[in-house]
């Protein structure tokens, strides 16, 4: 478990703001139409203020929002309920200047940490022969300042901190240089069984991981997860994914696109806890306070990095009580 429901007696992320961007954000649904929560919304594709889902198969920032701080109101409660969520709505071709203007929107208007579950193609996971697996993708020149303008100008110089999904091809998330970009922490996914989700890409760039869903495998065999993956909010009304009657929820979401938005909700109970920290510090105390998984295949080098989970599995109760150790005893 991540725990950050036992995290939840310290913090619950307020006022920390989270931008999360992907396609449209269902902003009226019931977990996040409260008073204060939506900070800053903004189409960067249709360049209004709008962040809404506009396309049939636009559901997927509804679900990650959810996960990062879904506000518990009815039948969803994220990682940080309390955190405030500025979405912003990408649906431009990847690589073109509405990437950066994303990132640059999320830095101008305060977010604190900013939670990206997109990139290029990923080859499919099941298929080892897949081309796209030995596929170098490159990084728009201007997305790659604005990641790194984000990560240390954001913040008023402190750092945001920028949390990519990893993939979920099963592949080398090192030719990805979205998600092994330097001033990215990417996110890998493990299943609730301690274990590497069957997809989940991999490689020298994963900072961590956290609990999505996952598959059962004969050959090789790879055990039947416990759950069908996270229960978050869906776009509301008949339009969104309406899977088994759920509406309005769903209940199995999952991949790393789950995994990086549960990290980011993670980041800002961090940051509620201890506000004054710098990215690097907030990323250090993933490190230190990350439980080592899967001990026997996981390969942790001497260092404690596994290139499959990074430093372990992001542990929000004892994320929070470093945080808070830091701010008693600073330096």
């Amino acid at each position: 478990s991540a725990q950050p429901a036992q995290a939840h007696g310290t913090t619950q992320g307020r006022p920390i703001p989270i931008a999360v961007i992907d396609d449209g954000v269902d902003i009226h649904h019931i977990e996040f139409n409260i008073k204060g929560k939506i900070k800053a919304p903004r189409d960067a594709s249709y360049r209004n203020s709008d962040p809404t889902p506009k396309l049939p198969d636009d559901n997927h920032g509804t679900a990650c929002a959810g996960v990062a701080c879904a506000s518990g109101i009815h039948k969803a409660c994220g990682v940080a309920p309390a955190s405030r969520l500025l979405p912003i709505r990408n649906v431009s071709e990847l690589g073109s200047k509405d990437e950066a203007d994303s990132i640059f929107w999320a830095v101008e208007h305060g977010a604190d940490i900013i939670s990206c579950s997109w990139g290029p193609d990923d080859g499919n996971w099941w298929n080892p022969k897949d081309r796209l697996h030995k596929t170098r993708q490159p990084i728009a020149a201007l997305t790659s300042d604005a990641l790194h303008y984000a990560a240390t100008h954001g913040r008023k110089g402190r750092g945001c901190i920028i949390l990519f999904a990893a993939g979920n091809g099963n592949e080398n998330a090192d030719l990805d240089k979205y998600v092994s970009h330097p001033d990215v922490l990417a996110v890998a996914a493990c299943n609730d069984r301690s274990s590497k989700s069957v997809y989940s890409d991999f490689g020298d760039c994963i900072w961590a991981c956290f609990p999505s869903n996952d598959f059962e495998l004969k050959r090789p065999h790879h055990n039947r997860p416990l759950t069908k993956g996270i229960w978050t909010t869906d776009r509301s009304g008949y339009v969104g994914e309406k899977r088994k009657g759920l509406a309005d929820y769903i209940s199995d979401f999952g991949g790393t696109s789950s995994a990086c938005p549960g990290a980011a909700g993670v980041c800002a109970l961090i940051l509620s806890a201890n506000p004054g920290l710098s990215r690097q510090e907030v990323k250090d105390i993933l490190k230190l306070t990350a439980d080592k998984i899967d001990m026997v295949q996981g390969n942790y080098n001497d260092k404690g990095h596994s290139k499959w989970y990074g430093y372990g599995r992001v542990n929000a109760l004892k994320a929070v009580e470093l945080a808070l150790l830091l701010k008693r005893n600073p330096g």
